[in-house]
């Protein structure tokens, strides 16, 4: 039996990459062929996966084949027209209104990319969904009844932070790309708020690489508008020791994003005990659960109170910690090799029988 994955870029530091190798390796483990094939292979995981022009052109009756959902790809289109049954791994498409006034040429792509997840949905035989959120979305794009599984989030040890009040000097940090649903401007208008307001030495650092030039020099030129320039640092794409470094040495992990399907970071953060400050957006509120504060706005003034609270309030950063540890339970790599072994068995019968 062979379950083969196919992923439009296969990067380092990418969670959906990460995704993809985890679940490889837990087929492998039930003794089922499969491999990586990828639209474009980023350098240092050429020994991982395979260009997608070297995949079998020859259909086979012993073979299911797993499209990892995110962005807009040619491969998407050449495997609607295969003969093997198509099951979409879905990690989410940002919505076009999002990006637009940032990025035109973004957005007609995010558009594209939508409108070809919705075609595949007539060919598809089955769709996983990362989140409850991601589910609704498949449903909107026509799929029925996508099962969810959580991600397979490779556990890593870390040294945890030790907890403290932190009046002066905070660091707060946020991980993820430089494109405008992660809506990093709302979090540069937070900290001058925050400076202004609470600790003039509070800096952000937003770790991730740039997917929008525009974007990214817009957010320059507010963050020097609204003169904090200074002190907020942008890190690009980091290793994993540098990442670690990061999570590590912050006093608070901050999003502000309009749109997430599951947002990965937030379950890191919480692993090295760092308090969660968060816009409920998306699926936010099912990563974060109880595990750190979400906010219903997001208005500069309101979102820089709420991390003086979390970032000075010890008994909310406890009662922050204790749901965070039913979080990191939910969504712990055991638990998701479990709900995506049972997913992917719900579609393909010989599966099951191998479980």
């Amino acid at each position: 039996m062979e379950i083969h994955q196919f992923v439009p870029s296969f990067a380092p530091m990418d969670a959906i990459g990460a995704h993809a190798l985890s679940l490889r390796d837990l087929l492998r483990e039930q003794g089922v062929t499969s491999e990586i094939f990828a639209d474009e292979i980023k350098p240092g995981l050429e020994s991982q996966a395979t260009t997608f022009s070297k995949f079998h052109r020859i259909p086979s009756k012993n073979r299911w084949l797993i499209y990892q959902g995110s962005t807009l790809s040619p491969m998407a289109h050449k495997l609607s027209e295969r003969k093997e049954p198509l099951i979409i791994n879905y990690h989410n498409i940002t919505p076009p209104s999002l990006v637009q006034s940032w990025d035109f040429g973004a957005s007609m792509a995010t558009s594209v990319a939508l409108d070809q997840m919705g075609r595949l949905s007539a060919v598809a035989l089955g769709s996983i969904a990362v989140s409850r959120f991601n589910a609704r979305s498949l449903v909107e794009l026509g799929f029925k009844k996508p099962v969810v599984a959580s991600p397979l989030i490779p556990h890593q040890n870390v040294k945890t932070r030790l907890d403290k009040d932190t009046p002066n000097g905070a660091t707060w940090l946020f991980v993820g790309r430089i494109f405008p649903n992660k809506a990093q401007h709302d979090l540069i208008a937070a900290l001058a708020a925050y400076r202004k307001t609470f600790d003039k030495d509070a800096r952000l650092i937003l770790v991730g690489k740039r997917t929008s030039e525009s974007y990214f020099q817009a957010l320059e030129t507010y963050a020097d508008t609204l003169m904090v320039g200074d002190s907020v640092s942008f890190a690009g794409a980091v290793t994993d020791e540098e990442l670690a470094g990061y999570y590590h040495d912050a006093d608070l992990f901050v999003s502000a994003s309009d749109h997430e399907g599951f947002c990965f970071p937030i379950i890191e953060a919480m692993r090295y005990r760092l308090p969660v400050l968060a816009y409920a957006s998306g699926a936010i509120p099912e990563t974060v659960g109880d595990g750190g504060v979400l906010l219903k706005e997001k208005s500069p003034f309101q979102f820089a109170a709420a991390a003086w609270i979390l970032l000075n309030d010890p008994q909310v950063r406890a009662k922050c910690k204790l749901g965070a540890d039913i979080q990191l339970e939910k969504y712990s790599f055991q638990s998701a090799k479990v709900q995506n072994l049972a997913a992917l068995a719900s579609f393909i019968p010989p599966l099951q029988r191998e479980l």
